[in-house]
């Protein structure tokens, strides 16, 4: 029987071949969402991928972002050089700006461009030769509680990320964390519409492919992490309906080797569990509380 340092040093040994297989696995994740190509051709071969790649550009990247960058290079140095005496004016004209155009188109941008990502991923899933999973009516009540779930738990890494952002020298762990949200965003269509996990089956896989996907997500937020907020959301807006092409047909790979030090599974969103889970508990138990109050009949003074 091995000691405890012989173990340990094994252990140390098996990490080098296992940190090797890690940057395989990146790179291959890499690859496949540099495969571009193929989802640009398949882009233009379907009626309905093309249509709703097309609205996508339009909204996000001439109405939206061109736009925004209009009143950022020209509209707002000829505003501060011309109201240069009145910079209450400046300001003004700014937060009417954001307010009636900016804004608003912002939020029409995410709602419609969640309809157009829908049917682009159900396109590439029937293009793949693959068939769409119809729901059973319990089918589609667990559907409907996991996209819950699924909504306040991605909500959580958000906030968690703009958080860690105002902290100094965090900048690395943003970019990883994003990284993997975004490369989950992209999977996770092609893994709702098969219909054969839940999320947190879906989350268990994810995890436990940790590397591969963290390569499949690098090139995607790297073109649009650096920017600021508004400019890196319309590129990414942009650049989503490709990569879910891609994740359609793409195979991802976990770690063979589990000698090494390195984890077979990465707990990526144990945290945001967590605090979903206490969000959940807490309006529950309000809820209960709220019942309980309007089912107490109300007291009668007897003369």
């Amino acid at each position: 029987m091995e000691s405890f340092k012989e173990y340990v040093t094994k252990r140390i040994d098996n990490t080098i071949p296992q940190v090797k297989e890690m940057f395989k696995l990146i790179w291959l994740g890499v690859a496949d969402s540099m495969k571009l190509k193929g989802a640009i051709i398949r882009t233009i071969k379907s009626e309905i991928l093309r249509k709703n790649f097309i609205h996508c550009i339009f909204l996000n990247g001439i109405i939206f972002l061109g736009t925004y960058l209009i009143y950022l290079y020209w509209v707002s140095p000829m505003l501060n050089y011309l109201l240069n005496h009145f910079p209450t004016l400046s300001n003004m004209f700014t937060i009417i700006y954001f307010s009636l155009w900016v804004y608003p188109v912002y939020i029409f941008s995410i709602i419609a461009n969640s309809k157009w990502y829908t049917e682009i991923a159900k396109e590439s899933f029937v293009i793949s030769g693959r068939t769409t999973f119809a729901n059973s009516t319990n089918g589609i009540l667990s559907s409907f509680v996991d996209e819950i779930y699924r909504n306040l738990l991605f909500g959580v890494i958000l906030v968690m990320s703009a958080i860690i952002a105002f902290i100094p020298y965090t900048n690395f762990i943003n970019f990883v964390i994003i990284t993997w949200l975004y490369s989950f965003w992209c999977f996770d269509y092609k893994w709702i519409l098969r219909g054969k996990w839940n999320l947190l089956q879906r989350i268990q896989y994810f995890e436990t492919h940790w590397a591969y996907m963290f390569g499949y997500g690098l090139i995607f937020t790297t073109c649009s992490f650096f920017f600021p907020m508004l400019i890196g959301n319309a590129i990414f807006s942009i650049l989503y309906p490709l990569f879910i092409i891609l994740s359609i047909s793409a195979k991802p790979t976990k770690m063979v080797n589990q000698d090494g030090i390195l984890p077979k599974q990465i707990p990526i969103f144990y945290v945001p569990e967590i605090i979903v889970n206490v969000i959940l508990k807490l309006y529950v138990k309000y809820k209960n509380k709220r019942g309980a109050a309007k089912s107490t009949p109300p007291t009668t003074k007897q003369n």
